[in-house]
């Protein structure tokens, strides 16, 4: 079963272009010139946008941080989320006994951190236990009409009720691990996505022209965002260059950069060696066969896959939109762009995230010129790119450095 319908991925591309909207507003009540680390307002975006397209949780942008966390709670969802997120590494590196040792002693720094760690994921479990539930009520009932956003979380808790078998049905610590996943790959892989691919189009900025020409030709600058929002489909298509932009930052950095896989059977995979020549074209190609023994440990370079010359030519390492563009003598290749996993256990919200990426960059670039940080203004392009494309490797490929400068268009 697929996760989201085309009437799902409509919802994605409405409910991205409302809340990109609603940042705006707070960005024009400082003025037509700010400086902006990215990082934060594009984490607030996809978890937004995720909670309501994926889970039913329509929230804010503006109201949310200001209401009272509903009854039962101590933190809103969003703030439960946004503190679990942000000390998952410490909760899996902390012993449990430490967490119950903080309410009793005080160690310095880490007794408090420990208590609103703890705190954070307690409010979380509980949150998506109500998520659970009334997804689950809505599922025994058949009560979906009106209720696109909860797709994605009822097909998860449908297998959780699935009777066809203990092996088939996941089990409640499963759901609600899978909800948890769900909500952090749905929205931090997206934000690190969008960073990388904002930068760019701010060190590029004939790239970025191209992009803003594109959207001006389908969205003039007098079209409400209402009526954007209503037709995904027609946009997605003539936003090509737009698309290309994306691909070309998702190959250039991609959100994860190996993936493990354990073989369950033995297997020969073909390959292909080759020897770079001076300029960076391939030579000395040559096929071979890998035996690969059941219980190996296969990783999956993406990151090398990605920056391959023999797939992506000897400009490899250069930003280059065009080349995700077919033209009538040129295919990009496909089976060498992975961002999204491939074959049947890609990423299931692909084409959620990529509705997401096209309608929030289309939406920016439509209302801002970004521009490099002030203080790299006038530095040539590789200082500017040492500065801003640094990433730092954890769950997932992170931007170290996301400050640009957003200037209104008239």
């Amino acid at each position: 079963m697929s996760a989201f319908n085309e009437a799902n991925i409509a919802l994605v591309w409405s409910e991205a272009l409302r809340i990109t909207n609603e940042w705006f507003e707070q960005l024009d009540a400082v003025g037509p010139e700010i400086s902006v680390d990215l990082l934060p307002p594009m984490g607030q975006i996809t978890l937004l946008i995720i909670a309501s397209a994926g889970f039913g949780g329509r929230v804010s942008w503006i109201a949310d941080p200001m209401v009272a966390p509903p009854p039962g709670h101590k933190l809103t969802f969003r703030s439960a989320f946004m503190d679990s997120v942000h000390n998952v590494f410490f909760r899996i590196l902390t012993p449990g006994w430490f967490y119950r040792l903080s309410s009793l002693i005080t160690v310095p720094y880490l007794s408090s951190r420990a208590l609103r760690t703890q705190l954070a994921f307690d409010e979380l479990r509980t949150h998506m236990l109500d998520l659970v539930a009334s997804a689950r009520a809505e599922t025994m009932s058949g009560d979906y009409e009106g209720k696109l956003g909860t797709a994605l979380l009822r097909n998860l808790v449908e297998a959780n009720m699935n009777q066809d078998g203990a092996s088939k049905k996941l089990s409640e610590g499963e759901l609600l691990s899978n909800v948890f996943l769900f909500f952090l790959a749905g929205h931090e892989t997206t934000a690190h996505s969008l960073c990388f691919a904002l930068v760019l189009l701010a060190l590029y900025p004939d790239c970025q022209r191209k992009v803003y020409e594109e959207v001006a030709r389908i969205w003039s600058s007098d079209v409400p965002v209402a009526r954007l929002a209503t037709n995904h489909k027609e946009y997605m298509d003539k936003l090509e260059y737009t698309t290309a932009c994306i691909r070309e930052s998702l190959r250039m950095f991609p959100p994860v950069t190996r993936l493990p896989k354990d073989v369950h059977a033995d297997a020969v995979l073909p390959g292909t060696y080759f020897t770079p020549g001076s300029e960076g074209t391939p030579v000395n190609t040559g096929k071979f066969l890998m035996t690969v023994p059941e219980g190996s440990l296969v990783v999956i370079d993406i990151w090398g896959l990605h920056h391959n010359s023999l797939y992506w030519g000897e400009d490899v390492t250069k930003y280059k939109p065009e080349r995700f563009i077919d033209t009538e003598s040129y295919k990009w290749p496909r089976n060498a762009f992975m961002p999204f996993m491939a074959g049947p256990r890609s990423c299931i919200g692909q084409r959620f995230a990529l509705a997401e990426l096209v309608a929030i960059i289309a939406s920016i670039i439509r209302r801002y010129e970004i521009r490099v940080p002030d203080v790299l203004a006038k530095e040539p392009l590789e200082v500017q790119k040492e500065a801003l494309l640094k990433g730092t490797v954890g769950l997932t490929l992170t931007p170290a450095n996301t400050w640009v400068k957003l200037c209104r268009r008239v």
